[in-house]
């Protein structure tokens, strides 16, 4: 694909491997990582860094497995995805930084936060995955394999899967997701696995930092956005109406202001 203008690509090596990742804005500029959720890649984040490209410095990998990174050797925790996301940083010579992360993103930013607290100055979280019983116990299913069929009803299938979260999500973001999952692999029911396993409300509730929870009011995890700011030392809520899990795709605008709101300028 050709990347949006000031968009750029690297792909590092790392002890596990190359950790690809996008990046735009100045790197003179307070680095802002970006970590994406389950099974999409760093794509979901291009409209909201072609509208913060003048204030910070943007860095967005592809979680190990996932995009054009390296699956990781011994399979996808999310120690292992945060050591690697660690190590990016260290190789950029980046010292401190602001994490975003959305869905799986956020586990991985509060994982990176509890490990390295020394690499993040503020956290801001979109769908933070508090999870309960019935999140827990329905998860597995929805990142279940789905074998390749000679027809295709594997593409089908799929595409049923990920439109079914959200019934008027654009054809085209549903195309990338589709694609996604399939080029992820197994480490697609690993980080589902590895979110469940995490000890979020633990990690969350230690930080110290500043940490912005939000959540679109369709996202399937609004409604433990509250009882996520509970848990936070020094928390700040907001939710954005009607929005969904592609909150970032579709509305990076409303995103983009929330985010500028609470970090403040690069």
């Amino acid at each position: 694909m050709t990347e949006p203008a000031g968009i750029r690509c690297a792909y590092p090596d790392l002890r596990d491997g190359q950790l690809h990742y996008r990046s735009n804005g100045r790197s003179d500029l307070r680095p802002l990582v970006l970590l994406h959720q389950t099974p999409s890649d760093s794509r979901m984040y291009l409209a909201l860094m072609q509208r913060l490209a003048e204030e910070y410095w943007l860095i967005a990998p592809d979680n190990p497995g996932f995009g054009n990174s390296d699956p990781l050797p011994g399979g996808f925790t999310l120690p292992a995805c945060a050591a690697s996301v660690a190590a990016l940083l260290d190789a950029l010579d980046i010292e401190d930084c602001r994490l975003f992360g959305h869905h799986t993103g956020a586990s991985i930013a509060v994982q990176l936060a509890s490990d390295r607290p020394d690499l993040a100055s503020a956290l801001a979280l979109s769908g933070p995955p508090l999870l309960d019983d019935a999140l827990r116990a329905a998860l597995p299913a929805s990142a279940a394999p789905i074998e390749e069929s000679p027809d295709g009803a594997h593409l089908a299938a799929m595409w049923a899967r990920m439109s079914g979260k959200e019934g008027d999500t654009p054809p085209a973001i549903l195309l990338r997701e589709v694609g996604a999952a399939f080029a992820a692999g197994p480490s697609y029911p690993e980080a589902y696995a590895a979110v469940i396993k995490q000890p979020f409300e633990q990690q969350l509730s230690s930080l110290g930092c500043p940490v912005l929870v939000f959540a679109g009011t369709r996202d399937v995890l609004y409604p433990r956005l509250e009882a996520s700011h509970a848990l936070c030392q020094r928390g700040q809520l907001q939710e954005i109406k009607g929005a969904g899990g592609y909150v970032c795709d579709r509305e990076p605008d409303v995103v983009a202001g929330l985010l500028r709101g609470f970090f403040g300028n690069g």
